[in-house]
């Protein structure tokens, strides 16, 4: 059964997705706003305000309160923020579907932004920042996003630095809060054991009165230094961090699903060529892996591993290695029968779950505009030919397409630009 949209008239958009078999019900309140939103001096304030959505309500004015009322039921309750979307959701029991709608929506619209919680937050977000500082995997990731796209959004932490983060105000947040939660800028997703149409009712009743205003656009991501070019964070670890982007195109690019083919070949998995390359061949690394991500105006393919120290530069070698194959050699027919096979089935079982589905619906019409139906996607991989591959490598896989972040015990970055070059 196809989800089923209704628009309501301040604008406000809502997914209800049936699945009777299942016993349970998740929901999620998507507002497309993120990091990408903001200017430098308010940086990290998207996640601010998601984080202050949980800290009280006119309704259940604690947040031990909000969380109790899923948590005690037996559902989960969370946020993320990401560079151009938040979202809340949480996932209960259908018995509980009443339950978990009004506290979401009770977040968004009752939300106290209560002073002394804003300063009890300040610190524990101030707190999050330095944690990923301590975590090289983890920060890795964000060193290589300053590298490849400098002082812009993209470039930046999505939580922000310790200065902005104890610099926003009360009046601050509230003014962006205004801003960009509004109808038209907000989709209601909500999949599993519901009535389609008694919960469009439901969240008609709670939502028609949701703030009208502008729909705004993101920060324009601005061309950037070319590579390539390397980063070492020199620290005394016992492990060498490293990940190696490339810049892509956006999540309107046609070439966007030969380039998911083209990563799962790279880095997907246990039999991935990195994986059997790297690992298991060479044994250069115990993890390593790609991912893509795309935004409206620009993209990365990012590779990343955790490798002995004096394996580091080997294994970015060889890495460097891999890209100049499959640019070069291109792909046998066997490996893209399986790899279309691989996207496909892994897409095809994350829609068993009740989050997956309502999460797809949610972000697909931020995205697209619509849900875009799992034959057409299946359709778009299934299409991928040799020649598409060749087009996506050669536009991408260039040594001014190189930027590298390291983290380790390694007093120059000099042997790790000498192997940076395809």
């Amino acid at each position: 059964m196809a989800p089923v949209k209704v628009v309501l008239p301040n604008g406000l958009r809502i997914y209800t997705d049936e699945m009777p078999h299942t016993h349970s019900v998740s929901l999620g309140i998507f507002t497309q706003v993120g990091s990408r939103y903001e200017d430098a001096r308010l940086s990290g304030i998207s996640h601010f305000i998601e984080h202050m959505f949980f800290k009280g309500t006119q309704k259940r004015p604690t947040a031990r309160e909000v969380s109790e009322a899923i948590e005690g039921i037996g559902g989960y309750i969370n946020a993320s923020t990401s560079y151009d979307v938040t979202t809340y959701y949480c996932k209960v029991a259908n018995i509980h579907t009443e339950r978990g709608l009004d506290v979401l929506t009770d977040m968004l619209t009752g939300a106290l932004f209560d002073p002394r919680e804003i300063e009890k937050e300040r610190g524990v977000i101030q707190e999050e920042i330095k944690m990923s500082l301590d975590v090289p995997a983890h920060w890795v990731h964000q060193i290589l996003d300053e590298l490849m796209w400098g002082d812009q959004p993209l470039g930046r932490d999505i939580a922000g630095t310790i200065e902005t983060v104890g610099a926003f105000s009360r009046e601050d947040l509230q003014q962006y809060r205004a801003q960009h939660y509004t109808a038209a800028n907000t989709v209601v997703s909500v999949a599993g054991n519901i009535d389609s149409t008694r919960m469009v009712e439901e969240i008609t009743t709670l939502l028609a009165s949701y703030p009208q205003g502008p729909l705004l656009r993101p920060v324009q991501t601005l061309p950037s230094t070319s590579g390539p070019l390397v980063q070492l964070i020199e620290r005394p670890t016992e492990q060498t961090n490293f990940a190696l982007g490339l810049k892509t195109f956006s999540f309107e690019d046609p070439d966007r699903w030969a380039l998911s083919v083209v990563d799962s070949i790279l880095g997907g998995g246990m039999s991935s060529r990195l994986f059997q390359e790297i690992r298991e061949e060479r044994g250069l690394a115990y993890s390593v892996g790609s991912y893509t991500s795309e935004y409206d105006d620009a993209g990365k393919w990012i590779i990343y591993g955790g490798v002995e120290v004096n394996k580091a530069v080997a294994a970015v070698e060889a890495v460097v290695n891999e890209l100049r194959k499959l640019r070069n050699e291109g792909v046998t027919e066997a490996e893209l029968t399986r790899i279309k096979e691989q996207v496909k089935g892994g897409m095809l079982l994350g829609l068993e779950d009740t989050w997956s589905v309502a999460n797809r619906n949610g972000r697909h019409e931020l995205r697209y505009g619509e849900v875009i139906p799992v034959e057409q996607i299946v359709a778009w991989i299934e299409a991928v030919s040799h020649e598409d591959i060749q087009r996506v490598t050669e536009r991408l896989i260039r040594s001014d397409n190189l930027y590298l972040a390291v983290i380790g015990p390694h007093a120059s970055a000099e042997p790790f630009k000498d192997v940076l070059a395809i």
